[in-house]
């Protein structure tokens, strides 16, 4: 291709993802200096004739090796003395997909021809990377549509969710059903935005492009907590949770914090792109969950179809500014045996720092607290002013009451408890003013009215 250079400007998430992925497919080539790229904070200009297929695939080969099936084969063929198990293992790999099937239909590994089906990997490696990337579900088909890989400008965009058969659907799409007004908005560079791209089974591109080089270091300090976080939980023999990662790489990560952040997701199941607009608020409740939120890291079967994860809701709300209630009312049902009231605990402060509370609200709860724990340890002598039967129907009673929104009800069982344990429950005035608004404090209380072990352990941030 001959010497032409193009410049890249970040108008929107799918220009700024593929500058990524093509920035770091330059630098994989060695190409970082004038004339042949030229960076500045808004514009990428690069020269054309870097754009070579053969060199793409050799980059995709190296950046998703991971994902090749054919290294893995190349990897068990290097052992002198293979065990019956990496046999098996390169057969299944040699029919992985269809153009290993193809290439190796007639062949199969019994541990001594190696320099065989090494031979035919070398002669059919441009081929075999191509449709490997091509056709993966979490490689290039799950951002764009195969058949438009290294094609030229489009009449409509590549990418899965924007991507339109033109012949057949072009005049409905179009203004006035005439299809030169149509505008796709396609670059042949957008074959890139896969690279920019990281995660495990959901994948995240964080559109941080106040300027080009932040973005860049933005998403490969992304890309290097991905990698390092899998290989731990490799060796852990644990699965990987991305939302769990990606929420540390905002606490851990100060850069983060100085704007709002759009990120785009994509998950394999879906054929389109997902948008989160995280603004700065959102930011620094994350970065205050820093010391709590890995117990957040589960889930709670609703269903034998249907579980709960509680990090992803937790991080749904805070995104979008909305309250935890329902899932706190879902643990406070469940919570007989007093398992959930450090979670709830939790679940309540990040509630308080997405409504904004005051110290006001935050010394209330610590009221609130204090009183429900002083009703659970007064005693009558050796025994308790409110036995564990009394305790638990009180308890079953209040929670019934608050999920069901009936705060009159709530505040009649509250007053007849304090009366009994002749306990006085001052935080209660706050929720006879604004019962909707300090709901927080109501909750803290049952949650804490419990005598198991944990019954101290929710009240640490609220002594």
């Amino acid at each position: 291709m001959k010497d032409e250079m193009v410049c890249l400007e970040p108008f929107d998430w799918r220009y700024s993802a593929a500058i990524v992925g093509l920035r770091k497919y330059l630098e994989w080539l060695g190409v970082d200096e004038e004339p042949n790229l030229i960076i500045t904070e808004d514009t990428l200009e690069y020269n054309k004739k870097y754009l070579d297929k053969e060199d793409f695939l050799k980059f995709a080969e190296y950046y998703f090796k991971d994902d090749m099936h054919h290294i893995e084969i190349e990897n068990k063929l290097k052992e002198k003395n293979p065990t019956e198990d990496q046999i098996n293992i390169v057969n299944e790999k040699m029919k992985a997909n269809t153009i290993l099937k193809n290439k190796f239909k007639k062949i199969k590994f019994d541990g001594h021809n190696q320099d065989e089906i090494q031979n035919i990997i070398d002669q059919n490696r441009e081929e075999i990377i191509c449709e490997t990337f091509r056709n993966k579900n979490n490689l290039y088909k799950n951002y764009c549509n195969p058949n438009q890989l290294f094609k030229d400008k489009q009449e409509c965009c590549r990418l899965n969710g924007y991507y339109i058969d033109m012949p057949k659907k072009g005049k409905s799409i179009s203004y006035a059903f005439d299809k030169s007004n149509y505008v796709g908005n396609d670059i042949p560079e957008f074959d890139f935005i896969p690279f920019a791209f990281s995660g495990c089974r959901e994948k995240f591109f964080i559109n941080d492009n106040v300027d080009l080089n932040r973005l860049q270091k933005t998403n490969n300090q992304w890309t290097r907590t991905v990698k390092s976080q899998m290989e731990e939980a490799k060796q852990r023999n644990e699965r990987v949770n991305t939302k769990r990662i990606f929420i540390d790489c905002l606490i851990e990560a100060k850069d983060f914090l100085q704007s709002d952040i759009e990120i785009i997701v994509k998950k394999p199941e879906r054929a389109y792109f997902e948008t989160l607009y995280l603004r700065k608020e959102s930011l620094e409740i994350l970065k205050n969950m820093k010391s709590y939120y890995k117990a957040f890291c589960f889930s709670i079967k609703i269903s034998d179809d249907y579980w709960i994860n509680i990090l992803n809701e937790v991080f749904d709300a805070v995104v979008n500014f909305t309250l935890l209630d329902n899932l706190i009312n879902k643990l406070l049902k469940d919570s007989r045996e007093g398992g959930n009231s450090y979670v709830i605990s939790k679940l309540l402060k990040v509630n308080v720092e997405i409504k904004k509370g005051d110290e006001k609200m935050k010394n209330t709860m610590k009221a609130a607290f204090a009183c429900a724990k002083q009703i659970v340890d007064k005693k009558d002598g050796n025994k308790p002013r409110v036995s564990d039967t009394k305790l638990k129907s009180y308890c079953t009673k209040l929670i019934n009451a608050i999920i069901l929104d009936d705060y009159d009800q709530f505040q009649k069982i509250l007053i007849n408890l304090s009366n009994y344990a002749e306990v006085p429950c001052g935080f209660a005035y706050d929720l006879f003013e604004d019962f909707e608004g300090n709901k927080e404090i109501a909750y803290t209380f049952v949650n804490s009215l419990n005598r198991y072990k944990n019954n101290n352990q929710e009240g640490k941030d609220n002594e």
